[in-house]
């Protein structure tokens, strides 16, 4: 099966997306590791020490998934290998909900910041990724597969929207610093990254609409 084609590309940006992500999961797990004398200072927040298991459980699933979720996008996998892709789909699904729901935990209970909107972004992100997983599973029994093709790329979507994030905060962070990082500027980031790629995915179902509607045309 050959990696790089044009069908790939697609798969391989979101791994590429997802890596942001991954990459700042394993940098928060050294940092735990080294326990609090060891920690970068304001790298790492006091309640991963004291109640490390959500956030350690966000992490690791949220790892498997941006890993994983690609290679439900690729073509060669659901026409030659259908099997392994429902069954990475089941295991995709514990992901999802386990990085959703230690995330809803962690805004709930650990230490506040960002304020209010900061709170509800994270919220709406989790309701956005719990709902089109919903839908997705909704289409697939009922073997609509055009639908739960959509609404997985909308879940995708979201539970990806934290790497968008980082694409425009460490940026942001590294340029003019940690007075930059104000409440009103974290809730923005966290929405932004929601809906930015939410906005995405539907300019690509959009533009698949009318490539799908000139071709009958002609």
């Amino acid at each position: 099966m050959q990696l790089f084609t044009k069908t790939n590309i697609k798969p391989l940006l979101l791994l590429l997306l997802g890596s942001v992500s991954i990459l700042f999961g394993a940098l928060q797990i050294t940092l735990i590791s080294q326990g609090p004398e060891g920690a970068v200072q304001d790298m790492a927040s006091p309640a991963y020490f004291s109640m490390p298991l959500p956030i350690l459980t966000h992490i690791i699933f949220g790892t498997l998934f941006n890993l994983l979720m690609p290679l439900q996008f690729m073509p060669q996998i659901r026409a030659k290998k259908p099997a392994f892709h429902r069954l990475l789909g089941r295991f995709l699904i514990l992901f999802a909900l386990g990085f959703g729901f230690s995330a809803l935990w962690m805004n709930q209970f650990y230490p506040q910041y960002g304020g209010m909107m900061k709170y509800m972004g994270i919220v709406s992100h989790v309701v956005v990724m719990l709902a089109a997983l919903t839908l997705a599973l909704v289409a697939i029994r009922r073997r609509n597969i055009a639908t739960h093709r959509i609404w997985m790329m909308r879940l995708t979507a979201a539970a990806l929207s934290p790497a968008t994030q980082r694409l425009v905060a460490v940026p942001a962070f590294l340029l003019f610093g940690e007075s930059v990082l104000t409440d009103a500027v974290i809730a923005g980031f966290i929405w932004f990254g929601l809906v930015a790629n939410l906005l995405f995915v539907e300019w690509i179902l959009r533009k698949e609409t009318r490539s799908v509607s000139l071709n009958r045309a002609f």
